[in-house]
């Protein structure tokens, strides 16, 4: 995937995951994962900013796999990632 595509689906995503309440938040981690937390009520997607482009989209891949976003307009890219096709 070229690193256009990579910057525009990451940036879809986010804007996606915050449409689901989640906060989308890029740290440097250095002895912690990438993944969700709830901190004081509030849903956040923390993930290490010093990741390949790939291992970021992996995380929401895995975050929104089984989530029903049949009710939600996702640019046409974004549903194909998505769905894996």
């Amino acid at each position: 995937m070229d690193s256009q595509k990579e910057t525009y689906l990451l940036r879809e995503l986010e804007v996606l995951v915050t449409r689901l309440g989640i906060q989308v938040r890029y740290e440097r981690l250095a002895d912690a994962h990438s993944g969700l937390c709830m901190l004081k009520g509030t849903a956040y997607l923390i993930i290490d900013s010093g990741s390949a482009g790939k291992e970021k989209l992996d995380m929401f891949k895995r975050l929104l796999a089984g989530r029903d976003l049949s009710n939600m307009y996702l640019p046409p890219a974004v549903r194909e990632f998505l769905s894996g096709t």
